[in-house]
Parts: C-alpha cells; sequence; structure tokens
C-alpha cells in the first residue's frame, strides 16, 4: 500500500513540475515569466521572505541557479532582494507590489485550472483530499 501511495505522489509531483504546464499557466495567466523564473517565483510566494539558500533546498536546485533567476525577478520588479537581519551573508526575497500583482493573477489562473479540474468533486472530498494531503505532510515533515 505505502509503494502505490509513493507512486500517486510521484505521479502527481510529475505533473506539477512539468515545465510545458508552467508554459501554459504562465500564458493563461497573462504574466511575462520564463519557465525557470517562474518555478522561482512561485517558491518566493510560497516562502516570502525567503533566503536564496532555503528556496534552492525547496526546489532541489543550486545556490547560484537559483540566485540568478532571483536577479531576473528583481530586475523585473517582481521581487525585493535585502540582506538578512539575522546574517547580512544572507539575501532574503520577497515579491514587491507589481510580484503580488502577478501573483494575484497567477493565482486566479491556478484556481480556474483546479476548480475546472475538480468539477466533478462533491464539496466533501474536496475537504478531505484538503485534510488528508496537509496531514500528509505533517506525518512526513516528522522525518526531517
Amino acid at each position: 500500500m505505502e509503494n502505490d501511495i509513493f507512486k500517486a505522489l510521484i505521479d502527481l509531483v510529475s505533473i506539477i513540475n512539468r515545465p510545458d504546464r508552467d508554459k501554459k499557466m504562465i500564458a493563461n495567466a497573462g504574466v511575462n515569466l520564463e519557465a525557470a523564473t517562474f518555478r522561482v517565483f512561485v517558491g518566493i510566494v510560497h516562502l516570502q521572505p525567503t533566503s536564496v539558500g532555503d528556496l534552492a533546498a525547496m526546489m532541489g536546485k543550486n545556490y547560484s541557479s537559483v540566485s540568478r533567476q532571483i536577479d531576473k525577478l528583481e530586475n523585473a520588479g517582481l521581487v525585493h532582494t535585502y540582506p538578512s537581519s539575522a546574517d547580512s551573508r544572507i539575501r532574503v526575497s520577497e515579491l514587491t507590489k507589481s510580484g503580488e500583482e502577478i501573483n494575484a493573477m497567477i493565482s486566479l489562473t491556478r484556481e480556474r485550472i483546479l476548480h475546472e479540474a475538480l468539477d466533478d468533486w462533491t464539496l466533501e472530498e474536496k475537504n478531505s483530499l484538503l485534510n488528508n494531503l496537509r496531514r500528509l505532510f505533517e506525518s512526513l515533515q516528522r522525518f526531517d
């Protein structure tokens, strides 16, 4: 059973991580982001404020690759970076007002897509999925 659960998780993660789906999301949201930059942007949204190191660890990418994408986001005015108050060697990133606006557009698109995908699910089934995903996350987090 546990192996089947793991396989289902890999299937889900592989769908979420497909670059062609990212490109489709970007196009549907009407935003101007490269696929690689989009992933870093979404990671910052999820963790903000966040350091380059924490973001790289979450994404399974190397520090310099993530740092380059953050630089692109900062040059585009979507992200603001500053030294950490705890350690000035650590660069912290968070969204700017423009970044928040882009995130709102992406969130609306993601919401619409999920709404369509789960259209034939009952509210009870959706709540059960949400509760079970949260419970699984908490259970797996104990092994970090």
